[in-house]
């Protein structure tokens, strides 16, 4: 948030938006001009959830415990963006995230195929480096610590680096 304001970038946090504009954003705690509005709600679930008999979180998410477990269904777990999991607001969707869900579906799930009953939880955890073309900021958080390290090149070099093996390996 220092950083926005150093850059004379102004905020509008915590009001729910009440409607868009051809030239504002409305919210509970006022309005401001905008050039240009982006909108990418990320709060509802798949459509093809819809026709299913999964339970449904208040944001149309698949609704999972720490487990993964999607209530009412056996041996049936649920990862990633599609699902809505106990945990802090600022848990991420996707990534790091599910992986580290994944694992813990997947040691929960062979463990009920054997005859148990899995109780591994994930832990919640945001790595990410935020790219600005030439330099980047490393952000990594838990429920326990928060780092973030300044904006410099080395970050940059990192993800550009990182996305070039990561893409080579998925094409």
């Amino acid at each position: 948030m220092a950083r926005m304001q150093r850059q004379g970038i102004e905020t509008h946090l915590g009001h729910k938006m009440l409607r868009f504009e051809a030239d504002k954003v409305v919210t509970e705690g006022g309005e401001f001009a905008a050039d240009l509005i982006l909108f990418m709600p990320g709060l509802t679930g798949p459509a093809w959830l819809e026709h299913s008999a999964l339970p449904r979180s208040p944001g149309g998410m698949v609704a999972a415990d720490a487990q993964c477990r999607v209530a009412g269904f056996e041996r049936v777990y649920v990862v990633g963006d599609s699902g809505s999991f106990p945990g802090p607001d600022w848990m991420p969707k996707q990534a790091h995230m599910a992986d580290l869900q994944a694992e813990a579906a997947a040691h929960n799930l062979l463990a009920e195929l054997a005859g148990g009953r899995g109780e591994r939880g994930f832990k919640v955890e945001l790595v990410c480096i935020i790219d600005a073309i030439d330099q980047g900021t490393l952000v990594y958080r838990t429920e326990q610590q928060q780092i973030v390290l300044p904006p410099n090149r080395l970050m940059h070099w990192a993800k550009r680096s990182f996305e070039r093996r990561y893409l080579r390996h998925y094409q």
